[in-house]
């Protein structure tokens, strides 16, 4: 299956709302140039960071625009400062920390990865079999005895979520890749999503 297939495919199983008006707006207002672009919640390099992972979860295809395109890590920057509450900002401060720390930065700085490094972190954690990563899941560092492995993954788990979700709910995405219909018809229930969409979940 291609990514174009792949997006089309995309449920709401990711665990986020459903995008309101404003959220819609901030997104679209999300138009800074790539490196002009100053964060608000993350720092320079934390931002550099997180670009750079986005970039290869969701990177531009022939057919298909990328998140960088549509400036993903910009909205996510700016939804995290301006909706999260104080106790949410530092657990995902703790999320993204964790993430620089798996990184091979300690001789350079971030601007010397490269992309075989995010590569490999990424292949580490997001590839591991069901059962490790059910395990991941199901860990609390508040509760549990200390796992750096499982910190990652979840840090890496919830930024490819809170990514995918962003990327969703843009309108070049929602009105041209995922099925949209400003008008909604009659209520057809029971029926193949191949019939109904031609296989494409529905733009929300």
């Amino acid at each position: 299956m291609n990514r174009r297939h792949a997006l089309k495919r995309l449920g709401l199983s990711i665990g986020y709302t459903l995008a309101t008006p404003t959220i819609v707006s901030m997104l679209q207002s999300c138009k800074t140039e790539a490196k002009l672009w100053v964060p608000n919640f993350f720092t320079l390099d934390e931002g550099l960071v997180v670009k750079n992972i986005i970039d290869l979860i969701l990177p531009k295809t022939q057919d298909v625009p990328g998140a960088l395109d549509l400036n993903v890590p910009e909205f996510l920057d700016l939804y995290i400062s301006k909706t999260y509450t104080e106790k949410r900002q530092k657990r995902y401060k703790k999320d993204i920390n964790a993430i620089m720390e798996a990184l091979p930065i300690t001789e350079k700085s971030v601007n010397d990865l490269k992309t075989e490094d995010y590569d490999a972190l990424l292949s580490k954690y997001l590839k591991t079999n069901k059962k490790q990563q059910l395990a991941y899941k199901a860990y609390n560092d508040e509760k549990d005895q200390k796992n750096e492995d499982a910190l990652i993954f979840q840090a890496l788990d919830n930024l490819r979520n809170f990514a995918i979700w962003a990327f969703k709910t843009s309108e070049q995405i929602g009105e041209n890749v995922l099925a949209y219909d400003p008008v909604p018809g009659i209520q057809k229930g029971c029926i193949p999503l191949n019939e109904a969409t031609g296989g494409k979940a529905w733009s929300l």
